[in-house]
Parts: structure tokens; C-alpha cells; sequence
């Protein structure tokens, strides 16, 4: 493997945004080159400039120095000639313009060292020369103390003058044909170096560009790829029936598919980058939260979590949940990805199942439970009253007229109570069944309270025991009573089951009342006995069916233990709640409510 392509892998590795940042780093630096060419360009241009503008300088000093000596010549000849003093004055005016031009010339020297060697013999002799004829009185009489040797000095300055214009002009020329000749090569070359940067800055601008237009191509192609298989996935996602969804590290969602859409009934735009709590009731957030957690900072996958939600609305569901981390390339943990399923219905199909196996355990029990009353508390009866019958179909001759009505009227009262017993059974049955029709409607209280009395009345004067009602007073008459809503029929069962118990098991010349009175939105009713009470023990085994809880009454008057338990269906039946309080030889109170008129 060579350079060229350790350099390539290299620069394949690397994020567009590098590689932009890359080019641009050269780009800056081959603009930075070219412009500090530029730079010393322009200035070795300038410094030439500078050299030329100081030589037209130094000529033009030289010319004015030149013409200035002329004058003086030309003055003071004429000074000699015509003794004039008015060429006094100009004479000494020209030689301050001379010093003038002298100094001038000397600054402009002082970087020139080639042309100070010269100038300054020249400034010795002009100024030895001419100045020292200064202190010379201007007169006619001067002319005779002039000779002609002194007149010609300004010749000979002349011509030393005009030597060394003549060597400035051509060191002059020299220096400036050297100069743009340098500086003419100079920038050729200078020229060729900057159209080749260009060359090459172009050509690596251009290979740069058709790298990253190539890497851009691929990484769009590679983009196009992976947006098609984001649709792929999102479309599978949204076709799967469970509620799939992902989320960061800070537990809001970035990803619902459209079942779980659905099912929360939101909306993509409202659901993302917000939390549980958002979508179910708090005591279901914070557990859910508390998974969350163990998922991220633990790395754990929790499987297979059944749990009763409940929704922001107040809907309540079964979902059977899944959570797994999300991993990155190093095995960090990025998110959380999780797939849970609607299994409400299932727990329903569940409980249900549950609920049928209890009703069929139930029904198993109420059915030997039928056939062992059947067995035996019919059985005894019929026992009973073949054996009196036998004895009147064997010995009707011999009986006396009282015995064979003795025997008469225990086959009767056996007769009533197996018919009771038998329209107990059958209702009970029907209850279980649920074949027993409900029909609730306003009722009079106290109508049925005396069709109860009317029908026990016979059944209290064997025993002298009185019934009395107690209603609220001021109610005596219909539109006055007291009412409640419930089954009439129902009401009126349970009401005679009471009354025809409290008789049963209360003794001569006892009293059982029947109390009503409003309680709230319920009327409550209660039967009072005085009689013999019951132990706490069968008090609490009354409405059980499992227990035989029967006994005999004070004139061992049967009872068959489905009277209280059909009770208790009727008036539960109907909305109502019945309770018992008892003692033992002072009497019992059993109290039960039903709904007032709605």
C-alpha cells in the first residue's frame, strides 16, 4: 500500500464537515501565499519608484544648482561691467537659493553613497569658490582689485558641475535601465510563479471538489438508501399491530409507530420528545419510569410485563410490555426501544374463564347442595306423613275421631311447610338461573307490610303474638306513604320471609314489629322480634348455603335455611344491603335497605 492510498483511506474516513474544513484550510493558505507574492511584489515595484523619483530629484537639484551658478555668472559679470547695485542684491538673493539647493541635494545624497563621493568635492568647491567673494565690497572701484583669473571662477565650477550632471545622468540611466531591467525580470517571474499557484491551486481546488462531489454522491446514494429503508421499517413498523416505540436517554419518545398512535389517541407532532406522564395517570408513570431507569443505566432487557394501565382519559387497559436498550457502535447505551401488546382482552377472556370456573365451582356446590335438600329435608317429611297416613289406612277403625284429626292436621301442617320448602327451592333456583324476572318500579310500603300481616295473621294468633307496623308519622295515607323503588314482588317475599321466621322462632304472646323510616337516599326497613335469638355462631353462617344454619322453631316448627338466603338475593337484587343483630333469649332485628324512588 502506497501513500496515495493511505492518504485516500484516510480521507474516505473522515466527515464531510472535515473535509470542508480541510479545503478550506488550503484554500486560505494559497490565497495567503499568492497574496504575500502580491505583496512583495507591489513592493519592490514601489521601492523603484521610489529610487526613480529620488534621481528625478537629484537631476533636478543638479539643474536648478546649474542654472543658479549660470546667473550668478551672468550677474556678476554684469556687476563688474556696469558696477550696478541693483545686481548687488541679486547676486546674494541667488547665492541663498544656492545654499538651499546644496542642502537639498546633500539630504538626497545621504542613501546614495556612489553619488555623495562626488557631490561633496563639488559642495567644497562651490562653496570655497563662490562665497568667499561674499565680504567682497560691490563698487566700481572693485573692478580694480579684480583680476581676470578670479571673474573665470564660476567657469571652473561650471565645468566641475556639468562633469558631475553629466555623471548623475548616467549613473541615472544606469541605476533606472538596471532597475526596470531587474524589476521587469522580477515580475515575469513573479507573474510565472503566480499563473502556475493559480494552475495548481485550481487544479487541487478542482481535484477537492470532485473528491468530496464523489464522497457527497456516495454519501447521498447511502442517504437515499437509508431513507428508503427508514420507509421500509417505518411502513413495517405501522403495519405491525403492536404499540412499538423508541426513546432517549431522558425517556421522551422519538419514535411511535401507528398502532401506538392510535391507541393513546395522539397525534406524531404531540407525542414526540415528551414522557409517560403525558399519556397515563401518575401512579402508572412513575413505575413505568422506574423501568425506564433500570433499561438505561443497568443495560437489562425486561420481558413479558403484564400491568393494568390507566390512561389520561380514564380508560383502563392491559398491556403486556417489552423494553430492550439501544445500543451505539461503542456500546453505549443511546435509548430505549420497546413493544408492548393490547392484552385486555385476553385478561378479560381470562378472568372471565376464572369467573366461570368460580360460578361452575359455585354451581357444583349449590347443585349438591340442592340435591342434598332434597335428599334429606324432603325426605323427611314424606317419612312424616306416610307413616301417619299408614297408621290411618291400618287402623282408621279403630281411632278415635280426635286422633284421626290430630293425625289429619300433622299430615296439613307438614303438607305446608314441604310446600313452603318446595316454592323456597324452586325460587332459589330460579335465582341462580337467573330466570327470576326483575321488574323494579315505585312501591307502596305500607300496602305490602299489611298483605304480609294479613297473610301471617293466622299463622301469629296460633302463637298470641302481635304484629305491629311502625311507619313515619303523618303517612297514613297512599299519596302520603312511604315508597321506595324495587321489585314489588321481591319486596314482598323478603318481607313475609321475615315476618313468618320472626313468628317461627318467637314464643307465645310475643310481639314482632316492623320498623321503616328514611335513611339518606335509601329506605331502611327492619323486623323486630322479642323471641329467642340466635348465637353470633349462626348469625354468621345465615347466608351461607355451605352451613346448615336451620333449626326448629319454639313449636319445632321446621325450617329449610333458604328463606334468608333468598332474602338476601332479592334485596340485593334490587340495590339494598341486609344486616342481622341478635341475642341470645332477648330477640333479633334484621334490618335492610332499599333505593327511594329515582
Amino acid at each position: 500500500m502506497n501513500l496515495l492510498d493511505i492518504v485516500f483511506r484516510k480521507w474516505n474516513n473522515i466527515s464531510v464537515e472535515k473535509k470542508v474544513i480541510a479545503s478550506w484550510i488550503f484554500s486560505l493558505a494559497v490565497i495567503i501565499t499568492v497574496s504575500s507574492i502580491l505583496y512583495f511584489s507591489k513592493k519592490e515595484i514601489h521601492q523603484s519608484a521610489n529610487l526613480i523619483s529620488v534621481n528625478y530629484k537629484l537631476r533636478t537639484e543638479t539643474q536648478d544648482i546649474l542654472l543658479t551658478i549660470q546667473k550668478l555668472e551672468i550677474i556678476s559679470k554684469s556687476f563688474i561691467l556696469t558696477g550696478n547695485n541693483k545686481d548687488y542684491a541679486i547676486y546674494f538673493a541667488n547665492l541663498d537659493s544656492l545654499d538651499k539647493n546644496l542642502s537639498r541635494l546633500k539630504t538626497l545624497t545621504t542613501n546614495r553613497p556612489s553619488l555623495q563621493k562626488h557631490f561633496l568635492p563639488i559642495e567644497n568647491t562651490i562653496r570655497s569658490e563662490l562665497y568667499k567673494i561674499i565680504h567682497l565690497p560691490f563698487s566700481l572701484s572693485i573692478e580694480k582689485q579684480l583680476d581676470l583669473k578670479e571673474i573665470k571662477t564660476e567657469d571652473n565650477i561650471y565645468k566641475k558641475l556639468d562633469g558631475y550632471w553629466r555623471l548623475l545622468d548616467a549613473e541615472e540611466e544606469l541605476v533606472t535601465l538596471e532597475q526596470f531591467q531587474s524589476l521587469d525580470t522580477k515580475i515575469n517571474k513573479d507573474l510565472n510563479y503566480f499563473l502556475l499557484l493559480i494552475v495548481i491551486y485550481i487544479v487541487i481546488l478542482s481535484a477537492l471538489f470532485l473528491i468530496i462531489i464523489s464522497d457527497v454522491r456516495k454519501r447521498r446514494k447511502l442517504a437515499a438508501e437509508v431513507s428508503e429503508r427508514r420507509k421500509e421499517l417505518k411502513t413495517i413498523i405501522d403495519t405491525a399491530p403492536a404499540l412499538i416505540f423508541v426513546k432517549n436517554t431522558g425517556k421522551k419518545f422519538i419514535l411511535v409507530n401507528k398502532s401506538f398512535k392510535e391507541f393513546f389517541k395522539v397525534d406524531e407532532e404531540y407525542i414526540l420528545q415528551r414522557e409517560n406522564r403525558q399519556l397515563i395517570f401518575p401512579a402508572d408513570y412513575w413505575l413505568a419510569s422506574e423501568e425506564d431507569d433500570a433499561v438505561i443505566n443497568q443495560k437489562i432487557t425486561l420481558n413479558n410485563i403484564e400491568r393494568e394501565i390507566k390512561l389520561a382519559d380514564g380508560s383502563t387497559f392491559w398491556l403486556n410490555i417489552n423494553k430492550s436498550p439501544l445500543f451505539d457502535d461503542k456500546n453505549n447505551v443511546t435509548g430505549i426501544v420497546g413493544v408492548m401488546d393490547d392484552i385486555t382482552k385476553r385478561i378479560e377472556f381470562q378472568n372471565a374463564l376464572i369467573n366461570s370456573q368460580k360460578n361452575l365451582a359455585e354451581l357444583n356446590k349449590q347443585k349438591d347442595k340442592f340435591f342434598s335438600i332434597v335428599a334429606h329435608d324432603l325426605r323427611g317429611p314424606f317419612s312424616g306423613m306416610l307413616g301417619f297416613s299408614g297408621i290411618l289406612l291400618e287402623e282408621y277403625s279403630q281411632l278415635t275421631e280426635d286422633e284421626k284429626k290430630n293425625y289429619i292436621e300433622i299430615i296439613n301442617s307438614s303438607l305446608k311447610d314441604l310446600l313452603t320448602f318446595i316454592d323456597n327451592l324452586l325460587t332459589w333456583a330460579r335465582i341462580q338461573s337467573n330466570r327470576f324476572d326483575h321488574e323494579p318500579k315505585e312501591i307502596n310500603l305500607e300496602e305490602i307490610i299489611a298483605q304480609v300481616f294479613q297473610s301471617q295473621k293466622f299463622a301469629a294468633a296460633n302463637k298470641q303474638i302481635t304484629l305491629e307496623s311502625n311507619l313515619p308519622a303523618g303517612q297514613a295515607s297512599l299519596q302520603q306513604s312511604l315508597t321506595a323503588f324495587a321489585d314489588p314482588g321481591m319486596t314482598e317475599t323478603v318481607i313475609r320471609n321475615l315476618v313468618s321466621n320472626a313468628i317461627k322462632f318467637t314464643k307465645t304472646n310475643g310481639k314482632i314489629k316492623v320498623n321503616a323510616y328514611n335513611s339518606g337516599k335509601f329506605v331502611n326497613i327492619q323486623v323486630e322480634d322479642n323471641g329467642i335469638g340466635m348465637s353470633q355462631e349462626i348469625v354468621d353462617n345465615l347466608f351461607n348455603i355451605e352451613t346448615k344454619a336451620t333449626r326448629n322453631g319454639t313449636n319445632n316448627e321446621k325450617g329449610t335455611g333458604l328463606g334468608l338466603i333468598i332474602c338476601k338475593e332479592f334485596i340485593e337484587k334490587n340495590g339494598g344491603i341486609i344486616s342481622v343483630k341478635s341475642q341470645v333469649n332477648k330477640g333479633t332485628v334484621i334490618s335492610f335497605t332499599l333505593p327511594k324512588n329515582l
